[in-house]
């Protein structure tokens, strides 16, 4: 039988919602990173794995098949990594990657770009002059050796079945298949040889998710792939209708990821990472509980060794050494991009503010350059906002509440836009802001 008649007959199962054997979803993977079938035939099965769905052995399969296209790590101690479904000023790994080196804790975590509205820790980082993303094998065992920890795009050699199935995904209207997202997240935490992970599901406008149905469902179906996969997960669901933190766009959050590890974070950024840093500590060991997990994440940024090992990381990864001291220890706006103009938003009338449109700021910061409409696009990592009031603060009509970063004009309807997007209400809100909403 021809290799176009194997593929052929695969698509024809899967179309029909038959269950697919562990060796033809290999076979279907090994054939996509050889270049082996036609495009069409790519983009055929994953509308098939769409239309019909995964099973939860399907997914297990494709998952391990994914990890093991290319190279696969193999440690002598455990390791850990945190993901993110991402949304507005999310740069919790940035500071949580460190912190938990500085404990003991090795992390190999792989990140992404920025797409559409969300944005990628692997964008902001390179607004760090120097700052290396791309690194080879080598160099990724070097960073884990000698520093504990890298923050790194996956190579060429590593989950190359991902980089093309991705790809594919993206113009086939399949990207928001969940069998097909478990697979391409685990698979790639299954290369750098992950014992232990914490997911953080956000949920609201800018998210994949919009409900804790939604999102638990999906939380479930990580956790059992996860399962067969010996992988150890947890999921924490957070809510993510509001900024997190008050900086949002690249190389501000660069800013603010340095103001946290310098001991002076948001109440949300630091709950984030003392929960989400705190269940991996105790998961791996490092920690009696959660509890004591979260007391040793507040104690290595209080200290100082979480910035210390930011600085290290930094290093590691291509940065001068006298660039990162003066990012860590001194003025690191004389570092960073900076923006040629900022326009204040003001408050449109006075009261108390319950929310902050994450939606509205995400496609205002898109417009402005600091996100993509297509991975070609090219960014301006200076581009962003600065919130001067969160919820909870009063505000009184006419005075700032938002500090737009920019180097292209500002519309007049962008204005509008982005002044319509505190909530503010006359009455001071006794409702818990914390973002922790649910544990599976």
């Amino acid at each position: 039988m021809s290799r176009n008649s194997d593929i052929v007959a695969l698509l024809a199962k899967k179309r029909r919602g038959k269950e697919l054997t562990d060796s033809e979803i290999d076979d279907f993977v090994m054939m996509t990173v050889k270049n082996a079938i036609d495009g069409s035939q790519i983009g055929a099965m994953l509308m098939a794995i769409a239309i019909r769905g995964l099973s939860k052995q399907e997914t297990a399969s494709l998952t391990k098949s994914m990890a093991h296209s290319g190279y696969v790590f193999k440690w002598d101690f455990e390791v850990c990594d945190k993901h993110s479904t991402g949304g507005v000023g999310d740069k919790i790994s940035i500071p949580l990657a460190p912190a938990l080196a500085a404990l003991g804790v090795k992390v190999p975590m792989l990140s992404g770009r920025g797409l559409d509205l969300t944005g990628g820790t692997l964008d902001k980082l390179e607004s760090i002059p120097g700052f290396r993303v791309n690194l080879s094998i080598e160099e990724l065992t070097a960073c884990i050796n000698e520093c504990g920890v890298f923050i790194a795009s996956p190579t060429n050699n590593l989950c190359t079945a991902d980089k093309v199935l991705y790809s594919f995904r993206d113009v086939t209207a399949t990207a928001d298949c969940d069998g097909l997202i478990v697979g391409s997240i685990l698979s790639k935490k299954a290369a750098t040889g992950v014992k232990h992970m914490v997911l953080d599901i956000k949920i609201g406008e800018v998210s994949q998710h919009s409900t804790i149905e939604e999102a638990s469902a999906f939380a479930y179906k990580m956790k059992d792939n996860a399962n067969l996969l010996g992988m150890n997960l947890v999921c924490v669901l957070t809510e993510m209708d509001n900024p997190i933190g008050q900086y949002a766009g690249n190389s501000l959050e660069i800013e603010e990821s340095i103001l946290t590890l310098r001991g002076k974070g948001t109440k949300d950024i630091n709950e984030l990472i003392e929960v989400l840093g705190g269940k991996l500590m105790s998961m791996s060991g490092k920690a009696k509980n959660d509890e004591e997990g979260q007391r040793m994440i507040r104690e290595v940024i209080e200290n100082g060794k979480a910035l210390e090992k930011f600085r290290e990381m930094m290093v590691q990864q291509g940065v001068d050494p006298v660039v990162a001291k003066t990012l860590c220890y001194d003025d690191y706006r004389s570092i960073l991009p900076v923006a040629s103009k900022t326009t204040d938003i003001l408050a449109t009338k006075s009261g108390w503010v319950t929310g902050v449109n994450s939606l509205t700021l995400a496609k205002v910061l898109r417009d402005l350059g600091a996100g993509r409409r297509s991975p070609q696009d090219k960014l301006d990592l200076a581009a962003g906002m600065v919130l001067l009031a969160e919820r909870g603060d009063s505000v009184q009509e006419g005075t700032p509440w938002l500090r737009v970063h920019h180097n292209v004009d500002l519309t007049e309807q962008q204005k509008s836009e982005l002044g319509g997007a505190l909530v503010v209400s006359k009455e001071r809100s006794l409702t818990s802001t914390s973002r922790i909403l649910l544990t599976i």
